[in-house]
């Protein structure tokens, strides 16, 4: 029921985030942007007090006193910028401690790896070639999910550089601060080479997702599964697992 409730707090803070970067950005040549500052602080307190009610919220975030904040009418545009941009930072720190406490992120990301692991090998018809045809096949399953592109999850965007080394993963979802990496084992010899690229992502994206999940699809060059799940499944946020074709 916490995790629940939990779940339905953290789903407002998205969209009121959405609805506060939608007014940002419909009239940017509008000195009267940030006007509506006051009815987005009042939707936060409303999130707030409901996330307030099941937890205890340790993170630093404020709770606005409404009848102390002037009006639109009474206050100049750079006061109101200011007000807006508070209450956008303080519901971007609630959101982050509600997903951490709640354990959401990991729950979300479990969900998605789940789903795929039973899903994928019914999405790939014919013999894959390339890593390409796998991506193609779990994007048609997340489209079929109604995940959508930009929204639920990104492909190949959210590049990482780390020693002077760029690196874009395949899949982000960035709602859950996880990436998903895809592999094809397609030759003998290939696991090894997958295994030194999956510790170089390791590396890479640790520095900017929480969650670091590893999708191998594998033609029948994998004997031991077992053993390649423990090996690169170092923490409870990396993850991999292996479809069979």
């Amino acid at each position: 029921m916490k995790e629940i409730k939990l779940k339905e707090i953290r789903d407002q803070c998205i969209a009121l985030q959405k609805a506060m970067d939608a007014s940002r950005k419909s009239k940017v040549d509008d000195v009267w942007l940030h006007s509506s500052f006051k009815t987005f602080m009042r939707k936060y307190n409303e999130i707030l007090a409901k996330a307030q009610e099941v937890i205890n919220i340790r993170a630093p975030v404020d709770m606005y006193n409404l009848e102390k904040v002037p009006s639109a009418f009474d206050t100049v545009t750079i006061e109101q910028r200011i007000y807006f941009d508070e209450v956008y930072t303080n519901l971007l720190i609630l959101k982050a401690f509600v997903e951490t406490t709640g354990g959401l992120d990991e729950v979300e990301a479990d969900n998605i790896l789940n789903f795929l692991k039973a899903n994928l090998r019914k999405a790939i018809y014919d013999t894959p070639q390339n890593e390409k045809t796998i991506q193609n096949g779990i994007e048609s399953l997340l489209i079929g999910k109604g995940k959508q592109k930009g929204i639920d999850y990104d492909r190949e965007t959210g590049r990482v550089k780390v020693a002077g080394k760029e690196s874009i993963p395949d899949f982000v979802f960035k709602n859950h601060s996880m990436v998903l990496e895809v592999k094809i084992c397609n030759r003998s010899g290939k696991l090894a080479e997958i295994i030194d690229e999956m510790n170089a992502d390791i590396v890479a994206y640790s520095s900017g997702y929480e969650f670091i999940y590893f999708l191998i699809y594998d033609l029948g060059y994998i004997r031991d599964e077992d053993e390649v799940i423990k090996g690169l499944e170092i923490s409870d946020n990396i993850k991999c697992f292996i479809v069979k074709h």
